[in-house]
């Protein structure tokens, strides 16, 4: 998979339409405003990552200049600038869990399926009425 596979913008349908610029509307998490009012530049978002996070956020911040400045379109920016504030959020909250978290991904991917015990994603939307 090239960097413009995995790091470009997905699609959200939404019915509010693209925004001024033609770019779809962000997809919002209840964290996004903290992140931003924390994590206002690029630099500030990398100081505050995971060491082991800093070549994955290096590589998509340099992939969607890449891209934007090839498409003129602000997609894959906008989409590594909302994205990687989440993690700094989340590393800044509990860097402990957040490492943990991200070492069962890695095995998760790793091995190919669920870690035994898992619950799936279904069950636990269900579990919160949602």
């Amino acid at each position: 998979m090239t960097a413009a596979e995995q790091y470009s913008e997905p699609c959200h349908p939404s019915g509010a339409g693209p925004d001024r610029d033609g770019l779809e509307p962000a997809a919002t998490w209840a964290g996004d405003t903290i992140a931003a009012q924390h994590f206002g530049s690029p630099e500030e978002i990398r100081a505050a990552l995971l060491p082991e996070q800093l070549a994955e956020f290096d590589d998509a911040f340099n992939a969607a200049l890449a891209i934007a400045g090839q498409t003129l379109r602000l997609d894959p920016l906008r989409h590594v600038l909302r994205m990687w504030p989440r993690q700094a959020l989340m590393t800044e909250w509990d860097p402990e869990g957040h490492r943990q978290m991200l070492a069962t991904a890695v095995e998760v991917q790793r091995i190919g399926r669920s870690r035994s015990g898992s619950v799936p994603w279904s069950e636990v939307k269900a579990e919160l009425g949602l």
